[in-house]
């Protein structure tokens, strides 16, 4: 299976994982002083983001800048 690769913004921060969640990050928003993790389900492989957008909808524009699915959809990428 080929991975896609994911680009981490140069000013992101690489957090731990927890027992939900790996391949987390931190990073700012891009219209306040606000930051997000976004990160990967660790069983059902789903990405999300703790932005407004993402929790409400499913969706946001975090995960689109970095070319991830929303929606709760399986998606397996590689973190650089």
């Amino acid at each position: 299976m080929n991975q896609a690769i994911v680009v981490r913004p140069p000013d992101s921060l690489l957090l731990p994982d927890n027992a939900q969640y790996t391949n987390r990050f931190k990073i700012k928003s891009q219209s306040s002083g606000d930051y997000y993790i976004v990160a990967q389900h660790k069983t059902k492989r789903w990405w999300s983001c703790g932005c407004f957008g993402w929790i409400r909808n499913g969706h946001c524009k975090h995960l689109d800048a970095l070319g991830l699915p929303g929606r709760r959809k399986p998606y397996e990428a590689l973190l650089r």
